[in-house]
C-alpha cells in the first residue's frame, strides 16, 4: 500500500501520523474520497465557467487533499484555486492547472481503487 500511494505524491509516515498510525482508518477515508462529489462539481464549474463556484470546489478540493495527504493532486489544486479566487480570470491557466488536477485525479482514483 505504501509503494502505491507514493506514487501519486502521498508522504505516507507524514500521513499516517495524522491517524495515530491507524492504516485501516486511513484506507477508510480513502475510500470514501472516491465518493466525494466535489471535484465532479469543479469540474462542471469550470467546464460553464462559473468562476466563484469554480473557487468554492477547488478550495474544498483543496482541503480534502491536504488532509489525506494527496500531494499530487494538490500540486496542482492549489495554483488552481489561487486562479479562481479572484478577478481578473486568466482563463488559459485556469484550463492548464484543471487538466493537471483531473490527471492527477484520474491517477489517484486508480491507486486508491487498487488498494
Amino acid at each position: 500500500m505504501r509503494e502505491k500511494l507514493q506514487t501519486i505524491g502521498v508522504k505516507y509516515d507524514e500521513v499516517l501520523k495524522r491517524f495515530m498510525g491507524k492504516e485501516d482508518f486511513y484506507l477508510r477515508m480513502l475510500r470514501k474520497f472516491l465518493d466525494d462529489k466535489n471535484y465532479g462539481e469543479l469540474r462542471k464549474a469550470v467546464d460553464e465557467k462559473r468562476w466563484k463556484d469554480a473557487f468554492t470546489y477547488a478550495h474544498t478540493v483543496k482541503g480534502l487533499c491536504g488532509n489525506l495527504g494527496l500531494d499530487g493532486i494538490l500540486e496542482y489544486a492549489v495554483p488552481l484555486t489561487d486562479e479562481v479566487r479572484s478577478e481578473p480570470y486568466d482563463e488559459e491557466k485556469i484550463l492548464t492547472y484543471m487538466d493537471q488536477v483531473t490527471e492527477m485525479y484520474d491517477r489517484t482514483r486508480e491507486v486508491i481503487q487498487s488498494l
